[in-house]
């Protein structure tokens, strides 16, 4: 890996405000802040001008990225057109946008170039700045195998690759297939070079500017992450960064001193900070919510969601869940992030919340806070069995069905029974089929649960029985009427979406280090989503019977996100192989046709009813797949198939799982902890980006490189003549307002929750696991048993070694 490679993945970080940062610590210190405050505190301290100098380049923007991101970002996966721009040029309007924007570049046929590589870094150049990617073409030679011509093409020329299809061989002996999306267009913009083998002239002889697919004019941000390390590995990581130890003078307790007196500085304005900075954010940036809470003068509840989780709520608020987590900051106020499933069946967060304690009181005001932002509730909610939480949604979300969270239960079966049972490969089994599944009658699981309960010997497991009656709350079979209730399966996972926020979090954490931490969490969550968008809208999924495919899968290739159309393939292929239509009668103008669908592990031929109307395009199936995840059935592909329909209806193309619903442009974090976009700020980062381009053009050259130190030298000596110094009676205080971005009051009118206690720390009348049973078993103290003469925990009256023959003295004396 180079130094640029590493520099690029280190702790770095360069926000929206401009300010050129280290994280130490889960804070960023900016250059500035450390000369100040090494110059201020020389007892602690021992930095220098040069040993605290961070090296602009390890600057993070990539000014760049949309071309590399078509070059490498989506790696081998492929484009997906638009079918409205198959075989068009681009319009003219879209056309001088790029020329006006690098008229400089645009190759010319005919015009001579002095060498071909040179000409070739211009176009790539060019094509970065309109928004393709390049690839090396063919080349010709002479006799003498001297270059003769030379092409550089479109990254999207060409064709893709033709897949078989192998319908013989078991599924189970198949290697399993990589989901392989094209790229290529067949698109003709090139560039070709011709060279005169007498003069060694080397000329544009080809020329073509127009592409047949859309250019891509979203400029991916680089998102850097700040990290939550501690000073050590701070220093650790700035020293290499330097080069090593020696030419890093600063000491890991020069880090220490710098966390300590951060730490003095901003606790006890820890909650004004972070209201305030939620405040500027509030005032500043367009829809952005944020509600808080005080009692006697102290934080007790906060609430806040941007625009773009307001957005993704608009989209997605089928399903939303509801969780809490405790171990992210020093008060012990409880995270809770809302979380929905985008189109791309990823979580996404659409608000987020910290309450002082798990009462009715604080759910309600949350729940209250979350209407106020979004306007409307959601379909569904899931959630944990805190009572509290359900009082609070039954009174605040009236209309919203409640329902727990199926991970969350089931992650606690294996606390909750024997060890033999747990470990029996057929018991997990069993039970996952008959939890998970959403294709069985109620009736029907409660028999099978009953059955399960005595293969296994579990009638008297108090849990188990718990859960039973509270079965209509969280097993499939009991909500199959709902909307959508299929992505409660995908939304109970979000419970680990928890532990995506806690890799960011710690429980010794301030709130404002709790918030860099969220803030980073976040940008990581919304740079994965930009790039699932991007990758949907500019990727062709590989089709089953390329390249004559079946045009209704084709059609849903050109709907669907990359994730939805991969599960309407699988009804697709399964349509084809599986399904046949045994029967067709028309009964009041629709089709009603009995369709036989083989299952491929058990040979079984269970019968599905289908009724379609091709006048009013409807079809509905018995299965009701279409009613629990929002995509049609094989059933009901099998029946449009065979009727020769070649597009989905669309009132069965649901607008969640479409490609492009949420602009791509809103999954930008412009809300990151810092002061919002001042003049200063902006001039900050056009510095950075400028300076960034110099080091990129150069990096390669020593000469030019060594030109261009000798003119900053020159420049930084002539920037600090006319400087003043500023004298301050705090120097220690304006370095940590300098690193959180905040000026830190004197006044302190909110104060910091004392004395909370989450419901964790408190006696809980609940069914103890085996687990726990034994674990406290363990530790009472043991004594000697007189019947078996061991050091153990029982006595002669129930020693298991013998005991009607230990028992018999005794009831001889009786």
């Amino acid at each position: 890996m180079s130094m640029q490679e590493f520099e690029k993945s280190s702790s770095y970080d360069f926000n929206h405000e401009g300010h050129k940062s280290f994280r130490c610590s889960a804070i960023e210190i900016s250059e500035s802040s450390l000369i100040e405050y090494t110059e201020s505190d020389k007892a602690t301290a021992s930095f220098n001008d040069s040993a605290i100098e961070i090296s602009k380049s390890t600057l993070i923007q990539d000014t760049e990225a949309t071309a590399s991101f078509n070059d490498s970002a989506i790696g081998t996966s492929q484009s997906t057109i638009n079918e409205n721009y198959k075989g068009k040029k681009i319009n003219h309007r879209q056309r001088r946008t790029v020329s006006s924007k690098c008229s400089d570049l645009i190759p010319k046929k005919g015009e001579i170039v002095s060498t071909i590589d040179e000409r070739i870094e211009m176009y790539r150049t060019y094509g970065k700045a309109a928004g393709f990617g390049i690839r090396l073409g063919s080349t010709t030679t002479y006799g003498d195998y001297s270059l003769r011509k030379k092409h550089v093409r479109c990254n999207r020329y060409g064709q893709p690759r033709k897949k078989s299809i192998d319908t013989l061989t078991s599924k189970r002996l198949k290697k399993q297939e990589r989901k392989s999306y094209s790229k290529v267009t067949g698109c003709m913009a090139m560039i070709g070079f011709d060279r005169d083998y007498k003069t060694n002239t080397i000329t544009v002889y080809a020329f073509e500017e127009a592409h047949n697919h859309p250019l891509t004019e979203f400029n991916e941000e680089s998102l850097s992450s700040t990290l939550n390390i501690g000073a050590t590995k701070a220093h650790k990581i700035r020293a290499s960064l330097k080069g090593g130890y020696d030419h890093f003078p600063a000491t890991k307790n020069d880090f220490k001193n710098f966390w300590r007196d951060y730490t003095n500085i901003v606790g006890p304005n820890d909650a004004q900070c972070v209201v305030d900075q939620l405040i500027i954010r509030r005032d500043n940036y367009p829809n952005f919510h944020f509600e808080y809470k005080l009692n006697d003068e102290e934080l007790s509840a906060m609430f806040w969601v941007d625009e773009t989780g307001k957005e993704n709520y608009s989209k997605f608020s089928d399903v939303i869940s509801m969780d809490a987590t405790y171990r992210t900051n020093r008060y012990n106020m409880i995270f809770v992030p809302f979380t929905a499933i985008n189109n791309h069946e990823k979580t996404i967060n659409v608000g987020a919340g910290l309450i002082s304690d798990e009462t009715i009181e604080s759910y309600s005001w949350l729940l209250k806070a979350f209407l106020s932002a979004h306007k409307k509730k959601p379909t569904m909610i899931l959630t944990d069995m805190d009572p509290a939480l359900t009082s609070s949604i039954s009174k605040e979300l009236q209309g919203c069905t409640h329902r727990l969270c199926m991970w969350h239960i089931m992650s606690k079966m294996p606390s909750k029974n024997e060890p033999n049972v747990v470990s029996n490969s057929d018991f997990k089994k069993r039970i996952n089929q008959l939890v998970w599944s959403m294709n069985i009658e109620p009736s029907e699981f409660e028999c099978q649960w009953d059955m399960m309960l005595d293969e296994f010997d579990l009638r008297e497991n108090k849990w188990l029985d718990d859960m039973f009656s509270k079965r209509d709350k969280w097993i499939p079979s009991y909500f199959r009427d709902i909307p959508m209730c299929g992505l409660m399966k995908t939304t109970s996972r979000s419970e680990s979406s928890n532990s995506f926020f806690n890799v960011f979090a710690s429980a010794t954490n301030l709130l404002v280090n709790f918030m860099f931490n969220f803030d980073t969490a976040l940008s990581k969550q919304r740079h994965e989503q930009k790039k699932f968008d991007i990758a949907s809208r500019d990727t062709s999924p590989q089709l089953l019977f390329a390249p004559d495919p079946l045009k209704i899968e084709k059609h849903a290739s050109l709907v669907y996100t990359r994730e939805a159309f991969l599960k309407v393939q699988k009804q697709i292929k399964k349509a084809f192989y599986q399904c046949f239509q045994k029967t067709s009668i028309i009964v009041n103008g629709f089709q009603e046709c009995t369709i036989v669908y083989k299952e491929i592990k058990s040979g079984k031929r269970p019968e599905f009813k289908v009724s379609f109307n091709a006048h009013e395009q409807t079809i509905d199936c018995a299965c009701l797949h279409f009613q629990f995840f929002g995509i049609l059935c094989s059933h009901a592909f099998r029946v449009l198939i065979d009727y020769d329909i070649f597009e989905i209806p669309q009132k069965y193309i649901l607008d969640r799982w479409k490609k492009n619903i949420v602009d791509i442009a809103f999954q930008k974090v412009n809300q990151r902890w810092q002061v919002c976009n001042t003049d200063i700020s902006n001039l900050l980062q056009d510095a950075f980006s400028y300076y960034e381009k110099c080091i990129d053009t150069v990096v390669h050259d020593k000469e030019k490189l060594q030109e261009l130190v000798n003119a900053l030298q020159e420049l930084s000596v002539n920037c600090g003549k006319d400087v003043a110094s500023k004298p301050s009676s705090n120097p220690i205080k304006e370095v940590v307002e300098n690193v959180i971005g905040l000026h830190i009051a004197d006044d302190i009118k909110i104060k910091v929750p004392s004395g909370i206690k989450t419901k964790g720390s408190a006696k809980r009348n609940r069914i103890k696991s085996a687990a726990e049973k034994a674990i406290a078993k363990s530790l009472r103290a043991k004594r000697i048993c007189n019947g078996c003469k061991q050091l153990v925990n029982h006595d002669r009256r129930n020693c298991p070694i013998n005991p009607s023959k230990v028992l018999k003295p005794f009831k001889k004396q009786q």
